[in-house]
């Protein structure tokens, strides 16, 4: 989700660009998780928020592109998808059962207090030394004392 472009001449802004990108196809996940991040917008005269547009991507493919959709709405607090509550820990939890190494939605599951991932607990300050693992970058959360 870069930040637009140019055709033609005329410039168009990201969020011009994947709403556009909607119009030629409506089924596209990864359009409606990039409208998501983006903020949401208005594709074929409707509002989407944020939250709608995951669901969007989620109903469409609830694979969706290595976890991220699942990983952008437990960011949101969590959100219904196909009838089914998920919490925004649940969120995380179904992210990294897609994909064990997504480092910010283990991050994020320590911010939120932990939870099973694959049949075992994990407390806090494990999933923030496993996020940290996985990418040295990340920033820990202020006051935490579990990364060396």
């Amino acid at each position: 989700v870069a930040g637009g472009g140019e055709v033609g001449g005329q410039a168009f802004s990201k969020i011009a660009c994947i709403q556009h990108s909607l119009a030629l196809d409506p089924q596209c996940a990864t359009a409606w998780n990039n409208l998501g991040v983006a903020g949401g917008g208005e594709v074929g005269g409707q509002a989407f928020s944020r939250i709608d547009c995951f669901q969007r991507a989620l109903a469409l493919d609830p694979q969706f592109a290595i976890a991220w959709a699942w990983h952008n709405l437990g960011g949101t607090g969590g959100s219904e998808i196909g009838g089914q509550a998920f919490s925004k820990i649940a969120c995380y939890q179904r992210a990294l059962s897609l994909d064990p190494l997504c480092a910010k939605a283990w991050d994020n599951l320590g911010r939120a207090g932990g939870g099973e991932v694959a049949g075992r607990c994990y407390g806090r300050q494990e999933c923030y030394q496993r996020a940290h693992e996985i990418d040295v970058t990340l920033e820990p959360p202020p006051r935490c004392c579990c990364i060396s």
